[in-house]
């Protein structure tokens, strides 16, 4: 149980460290949970995330022993931490909201609904679009002089960090919000400062995806639009 720290009064610093650690416990564990079910339907996770790939390529290859075992369990942590978003988020701002007013704590669960929705439609927009178009270009272009063997490895962290990176960047509405509540920004700021949000959005989008400009503008563009 956690017991959230009263910010109008003084408190040592070890009450926050306190409230951060259970909190931190809570969420490992529900982590855990999810991840031995992920682990347990991991054929058809694997079966799902394949289906981006060009029919030529769906032959995939692993070149160690290990490979195929540690793939699995990439991929059942990754799927585990994308389906305890709602907990997370939910933690996340369960530690901050105290700091806030009382008419700003009302906005929780408004926060955790929205945020999760926003995580699950930033790994959408890259499972449905990103993916096939993205995949489709490098794979095809490269296979016209040379024959591409992709190991099980490379693609699924390619595929499962490509989905969290666009579930992450998705949140960027809230952190927009949470700024705004702590004083840090307002909108005039945010109007004013448009044009290098464009580019920031762009520096953001090449430090997340490959170093292909598809991928990148398929990204900076909807991050643009909800800034």
């Amino acid at each position: 149980m956690v017991n959230p720290v009263n910010y109008t009064e003084k408190v040592p610093i070890s009450h926050h460290l306190r409230e951060l650690r259970d909190r931190f416990v809570i969420v490992a564990i529900v982590v855990a949970v999810f991840f031995g079910l992920s682990f347990y339907f991991i054929d058809f996770l694997i079966f799902w995330l394949q289906r981006p790939l060009p029919k030529k390529f769906l032959e995939l290859t692993f070149i160690t022993p290990t490979e195929p075992f540690f793939t699995h369990m990439k991929v059942a942590l990754m799927a585990s931490i994308f389906i305890s978003m709602p907990v997370i988020l939910y933690h996340v701002w369960g530690f901050i909201s105290p700091g806030l007013k009382v008419k700003e704590k009302k906005i929780t669960a408004l926060f955790v609904t929205f945020g999760t929705l926003f995580f699950l439609f930033g790994g959408v927009f890259c499972y449905y679009l990103v993916l096939p178009l993205g995949l489709k270009f490098l794979l095809v272009y490269g296979s016209q002089w040379w024959k591409m063997q992709v190991t099980i490895g490379f693609y699924f962290s390619f595929v499962v960090k490509l989905m969290l990176a666009f579930g992450f960047a998705f949140q960027t509405p809230l952190l927009m919000v949470l700024l705004t509540k702590v004083g840090a920004i307002n909108t005039v700021k945010m109007r004013l400062y448009r044009k290098w949000a464009f580019l920031g959005m762009f520096g953001l989008a090449a430090v997340l995806t490959p170093p292909d400009i598809i991928t990148q503008v398929l990204l900076a563009l909807p991050l643009y639009g909800l800034y």
